[in-house]
């Protein structure tokens, strides 16, 4: 792998981010025949040419390697992906690369949104025969939690409220993907799960630095794929009822009970504009009673009585 791009790679600190642009950027020297020194080398000098003169190497050779990459049958999801991978590759050394007029192909979604309710996702989790899994089901929906978010979870971070049983949890969180503070709960139904699967599973000597999960995303992933084949048959491309579909879930709930849409993002640890000054604009308790005050539309009907 040519040297610049190494440097580049080792300033990524997210694996799944990084895993993505190493694949794209070697597909993209094996296209382009040359090492990428040689191409940004290529594209500054065409950029120093007056306008009429440019051969507009940077995007001819992008809208080239889509199609190359179209013939070897990538989606257009992973085609986009692959071309961000060279520009942000160029970013790093403040070559910018525009793909206006790169004819890059449409990023079709690979699956529709599943139109979850409250019901469904108590269904789902019902037809989880493990209850370390169903915890991992519920708190993924009551918290809008990623799989990643939720997995790096050790027990000393929720064990002063739950050994106190407070309802809703608090996650004090940092979301490195965002770069944000900020602050999430898992409710009573949640909680509720989380002491059935510590309890079944006997970890009452848990460590503080212990994860709460200790599984893989893959893992999560196979559990969801098997119950969603119970649940609805077969899917084409990702699937449809996968651990993100809750997250997607969360925010379409929330939003049906009019819960404010800024508040909505700050629980799922989205970046917003003063995103400190939002994370301060409340205390805990005043978050948590924002919370607990749409719960209710996290919770089935069948387990409302839980609520405080």
């Amino acid at each position: 792998m040519d040297e610049l791009v190494e440097r580049f790679l080792g300033s990524i600190k997210r694996s799944s981010t990084l895993k993505v642009y190493r694949r794209g950027l070697e597909l993209f020297q094996s296209y382009y025949g040359g090492s990428f020194h040689g191409f940004l080398e290529a594209v500054l000098e065409d950029v120093s040419k007056p306008p009429l003169e440019k051969r507009h190497v940077a995007r001819d050779a992008i809208a080239g390697f889509a199609e190359w990459l179209s013939r070897r049958g990538c989606q257009p999801k992973t085609i986009r992906a692959y071309v961000a991978a060279i520009q942000a590759c160029a970013n790093y050394y403040d070559i910018p690369i525009s793909v206006r007029y790169a004819r890059l192909p449409k990023a079709v979604p690979q699956s529709k949104k599943y139109p979850w309710t409250v019901e469904d996702v108590e269904k789902f989790v019902q037809l989880i025969d493990d209850p370390l899994y169903q915890s991992i089901a519920v708190s993924l929906f009551q918290s809008g939690l990623s799989i990643s978010d939720l997995l790096k979870l050790r027990y000393d971070d929720i064990r002063i409220e739950y050994e106190k049983s407070i309802t809703p949890l608090c996650l004090d969180m940092y979301r490195m993907k965002t770069d944000v503070p900020f602050m999430t709960f898992i409710g009573a139904w949640g909680v509720n799960m989380l002491s059935k699967y510590l309890e079944e599973y006997d970890r009452a000597n848990i460590k503080p630095d212990e994860p709460l999960y200790p599984v893989t995303a893959r893992a999560v992933e196979k559990v969801f794929q098997r119950i969603t084949y119970k649940t609805i048959g077969g899917y084409k491309g990702k699937n449809p009822l996968r651990p993100h579909s809750l997250r997607a879930a969360f925010r379409t709930l929330l939003a049906d009970a009019k819960m404010p849409s800024q508040e909505i993002e700050f629980f799922m640890g989205h970046k917003l504009p003063d995103q400190q000054r939002v994370y301060m604009s409340r205390s805990r308790e005043g978050w948590r009673q924002l919370y607990r005050k749409y719960e209710h539309a996290l919770t089935p009907p069948s387990l409302r009585h839980l609520l405080s």
